[in-house]
């Protein structure tokens, strides 16, 4: 079994929204969000990009007692705490110069499906999907892009998941994941969502 295959939510952090207690906040909003959800299937994605490499890798370690962590943009930081993933920005490092630093697996975001089955990466973030405020001037790219071939990457829906009825959508659509932002720090699980997506992937067939 791939190492991704169980992960159906990727939680992004934004600590704006996940308490002021450093960094024990942080990791109490992590262990709420992945409380009952079953082993693997919700992966963190530590966005705090106004860290310094130790202060974030302070977070990481927090964030990897309760789950698998994917390190956005800093592959010298995966590195240190010995993350299982790092994530790159569109406009970031290439995949192939990313791979040649760092084993594990590579994530990248894509607001389009140019390409999309050529990335390289074994995760691939694609939206905006529907509406959302942290990309206020972006266009929403509806679902039916979810259906687009994307290889052997997982594909993972982003931008305006923010009820399980939309995690649903999404993964009945062709999304592999869900990834949230805002709804995973409201202080309850996200055992709603991971449920939504397994359901959305089994409504493919009907």
């Amino acid at each position: 079994m791939s190492m991704l295959e169980p992960v159906r939510v990727v939680a992004i952090t934004d600590r704006t929204l996940m308490g002021d207690g450093w960094p024990d906040d942080f990791g109490a909003a992590i262990e709420r969000a992945v409380h009952g959800c079953p082993p693997g299937s919700v992966l963190v994605q530590v966005r705090e990009k106004d860290l310094d490499g130790q202060r974030l890798l302070d977070l990481i370690q927090r964030a990897r007692q309760f789950t698998r962590v994917i390190v956005n943009d800093r592959v010298d930081v995966a590195l240190a705490a010995d993350a299982i993933a790092v994530h790159l920005p569109e406009d970031g490092m290439s995949v192939a110069e990313a791979r040649s630093l760092f084993p594990g697996t590579i994530g990248v975001s894509r607001h389009s499906t140019n390409g999309l089955a050529d990335t390289g990466a074994n995760l691939v973030h694609l939206g905006p999907i529907w509406a959302t405020p942290s990309k206020p001037d972006a266009t929403p790219l509806g679902t039916g892009v979810l259906a687009t071939p994307h290889g052997t990457a997982k594909l993972v829906a982003i931008g305006g998941i923010d009820t399980p009825d939309k995690a649903r959508e999404a993964a009945r659509a062709g999304a592999d994941a869900v990834a949230v932002i805002r709804a995973a720090w409201t202080g309850e699980s996200l055992v709603a969502f991971v449920t939504a997506v397994e359901q959305g992937i089994a409504l493919r067939d009907t």
